[in-house]
């Protein structure tokens, strides 16, 4: 009869343990599915924003600096030579800006006025076309005025050396008008230079161009890549 209780006992403190631990594995595995949906899914973006967080708090800690010299070039000569070469006050920059779009709006007035608007925008394309290759002044202002003070009619653009004012805008509504609408054109066209972006009117590499009424003789050299309005663009062969 003892043995007989002392089995059931042993069968019973077994089937305890069993429950035991199937009660608890449940605890386990519902305690990880929630931990789990609390979790962000582990998408590309998530793996950027830890990367970007690692890369900062390794920036602003000042234990990894260890070991980190200044450029050997780094001197008061070094730094005053940026400071005369290239450094310039926001205020000088925002007036070398305001100089630059007077330059290029005076070129499109002068020279392309009666234009459609996308002759203009083909004008003021060549212009900072100009400005970017090496042949050229690397400022608007210098690629219009190139050769300005030479001899009369000897320029790149005529209105720079014809010997009258290059302002614009006086006169009458429409002579008022199209001064505002180059000036429009121009503050665009420049915005977009300065944030890097390549007017798309015409090529990168159309350089030059002559109106309808003329035929100069480097017009058979170079290739010619379009006609709007009244002038006919070029780039080189």
């Amino acid at each position: 009869m003892s043995a007989n209780i002392f089995t059931s006992f042993r069968v019973f403190i077994h089937f305890a343990t069993i429950m035991l631990i199937l009660f608890f594995a449940s605890i386990k595995t519902n305690a990880q599915e929630v931990i789990m949906q609390d979790k962000p899914a582990l998408t590309s973006e998530v793996l950027l924003a830890y990367v970007a967080k690692k890369q900062a708090e390794k920036l602003f800690d000042p234990t990894s600096w260890a070991g980190v010299q200044p450029a050997s070039n780094l001197n008061n000569q070094s730094l005053g030579e940026f400071i005369s070469l290239k450094y310039r006050p926001t205020n000088k920059k925002i007036k070398i800006a305001a100089n630059e779009r007077e330059c290029l709006a005076q070129a499109l007035y002068h020279e392309a006025r009666g234009e459609p608007e996308i002759g203009q925008w083909a004008v003021a394309n060549v212009i900072l076309n100009r400005v970017e290759s090496k042949k050229y002044p690397n400022s608007v202002c210098g690629v219009v005025f190139q050769n300005a003070n030479g001899k009369k009619y000897r320029c790149q653009f005529t209105f720079a050396c014809d010997g009258r004012s290059d302002n614009g805008g006086v006169g009458n509504r429409i002579v008022r008008a199209s001064w505002v609408r180059s000036n429009l054109i121009a503050l665009s066209a420049f915005k977009q230079y300065q944030q890097g972006k390549k007017l798309d009117t015409l090529p990168p590499s159309t350089l030059y161009y002559h109106t309808i009424n003329v035929a100069p003789s480097w017009s058979k050299v170079f290739k010619r890549v379009a006609q709007i309005g009244s002038h006919i663009f070029y780039a080189p062969s």
